[in-house]
């Protein structure tokens, strides 16, 4: 192999390596701080006292360790067994809170209602007609048959 070539082969290798390795872990918990600052609840100002002392005991698995948790100011402090009323020393063991989920129901859909149906169409009384004949003269049924045509004439109320 040639000099030259083998610069290009290990310059190659190198871009490759520093476009697939990766830069760092990116963990959110690294940059995520749990809002109670002391160690000791002693040395916790009013507001932290109050929350820490609002907080919940959790026992079960949560960020893949199980345990005793005791659950206060949006965060989850891990414990061996629980300490009551509540620990008196903040755990080294840390985790934020799984941020609630929020269900929103779909939109309403307004529909418009369908328009009433039309009213039927108004039908156009018929005018009641009698068949007469003239020769013999008489009425249909009266006159059974008539040589010439019967001729409808309007009835006529009794």
């Amino acid at each position: 192999m040639t000099r030259s070539l083998t610069k290009f082969l290990l310059c190659g290798v190198c871009v490759a390596v520093a476009t697939i390795a990766p830069v760092g872990t990116a963990d959110a918990q690294e940059h995520w701080r749990p809002p109670f600052r002391d160690h000791e609840v002693r040395h916790f100002d009013r507001h932290h006292h109050e929350m820490w002392r609002g907080g919940v005991w959790r026992h079960g698995a949560y960020f893949g360790r199980n345990g005793w948790w005791w659950v206060a100011g949006g965060a989850w402090y891990y414990y061996d067994a629980p300490v009551y009323p509540y620990p008196m020393i903040v755990s080294e063991y840390a985790v934020p809170a799984a941020p609630p989920v929020v269900v929103q129901p779909p939109p309403t859909v307004m529909v418009p209602s369908a328009p009433p149906p039309a009213p039927p169409p108004q039908l156009q009384q018929q005018q009641q007609v009698w068949y007469y004949c003239d020769n013999p003269a008489g009425y249909y049924p009266y006159v059974p048959s008539c040589p010439t045509q019967f001729r409808p004439v309007p009835a006529q109320q009794k």
